[in-house]
């Protein structure tokens, strides 16, 4: 069959066409597969910081070990994002330097003349998993910390020459049979009120460590709190992983949740627990500054997992010894999750007032 001029133009319209779309789809599975060898070349590892394991994520590129930014923080160096200049800034003692996304140089400010300078780094920054991940050697050279990689053991260690003050709380004095009974998250509308009920009821004090977010929600219970005698201690503002977020973002959590506090109690505590128990050295060190104490636990109920009152019962019984802090929580987040707390609560009061126990806030414990 003759194919006709109209024909043959259709014909060579629907061949580009074609090779177009061709190409398109080869791209398509080009940057699909560079974004895949991204994701699959995110590998984990254990770096020691001032002798302490930290595992973190980290890449290989031109081999340069890449890791997270805000893995620095637990150096204690602040990290944060300036939007302006779309860059990292690091912060440890006098030194602050930035790095701007994507770039392989660091700009600083020269404290001698006061001019800013520039210095290259062998590798430029990348963005991988929603993380910039930056060369851990330059970087940690950069901050005056002392890094070291063992080839024996196949192992990095970081040493920040300034000695670490900040101190984690987890017990008190064991001179005396004192504990303290604590309760994170709240407050909230179903089971602050009958924690406080039972605390009222056999008269013992409690601490609760109080969520900004809660406190703007629930001023009355926060007031009552106060007026029952119990202590009040601050647990960030939304409760986030510290050890996710950058410096500027925690500093807001805490003193955020400060002035919470203030506006309805006219007062701010110096306890602070950190959310989930995490946080950097970074973290402790404006925590310090601020004048906070920062508390854990020696016992912990994992009643936010759903644990029935029995099994919390047993697990405080078991597990408590004087100067001990337990730890419990009051928030709503799933129906009946706490019900276990609620149950096991005067059960546990009973039992080690008849072993002898005393209960007290965790700021008598301390004090």
């Amino acid at each position: 069959m003759k194919l006709t001029r109209k024909s043959n133009i259709y014909l060579s319209l629907f061949n580009r066409k074609l090779i177009s779309c061709l190409l398109m789809l080869i791209c398509l599975t080009v940057f699909a597969s560079a974004a895949s060898a991204k994701e699959s070349s995110l590998l984990e590892s254990s770096i020691f910081v001032d002798n302490q394991p930290i595992q973190t994520q980290y890449v290989m590129k031109d081999g340069q070990m890449m890791v997270p930014a805000l893995f620095f923080k637990y150096t204690g160096s602040r990290v944060n994002w300036n939007q302006t200049y779309d860059s990292i800034v690091f912060e440890l003692g006098s030194v602050k330097f930035s790095n701007p996304t994507g770039s392989n140089y660091v700009d600083y400010q020269d404290e001698t003349t006061n001019q800013w300078k520039r210095d290259q780094w062998p590798v430029a920054s990348i963005h991988v998993d929603n993380q910039t991940f930056v060369p851990l050697v330059d970087v940690a050279k950069k901050l005056g910390l002392k890094i070291h990689y063992d080839d024996q053991s196949k192992t990095t260690s970081i040493q920040n020459p300034v000695q670490r003050t900040a101190k984690r709380i987890g017990s008190g004095p064991t001179s005396g049979k004192q504990i303290a009974l604590t309760f994170d998250d709240g407050p909230d509308a179903t089971y602050t009120t009958q924690i406080l009920d039972i605390l009222e009821e056999k008269g013992v004090p409690g601490t609760f460590f109080v969520v900004g977010q809660q406190v703007d929600k629930f001023p009355k219970l926060v007031r009552r709190i106060v007026r029952d005698g119990h202590g009040l201690a601050n647990h960030s503002f939304t409760h986030p992983n510290f050890t996710k977020i950058q410096s500027s973002d925690v500093q807001n959590e805490i003193l955020n949740t400060q002035r919470s506090i203030a506006n309805v109690v006219r007062r701010q505590p110096d306890l602070f627990r950190p959310p989930y128990g995490l946080m950097t050295r970074a973290d402790e060190d404006f925590l310090e500054k601020r004048g906070f104490r920062v508390i854990l636990w020696s016992v912990d109920t994992l009643d936010w997992t759903g644990l029935s009152g029995d099994e919390i019962y047993s697990r405080v019984i078991q597990d408590i010894s004087p100067g001990g802090i337990i730890l419990q929580h009051n928030i709503d987040v799933n129906p009946g999750m706490l019900d276990g707390t609620v149950e096991a609560l005067p059960r546990i009061i009973d039992q080690l007032k008849a072993e002898g126990y005393t209960f007290v806030t965790v700021q008598t414990l301390l004090d």
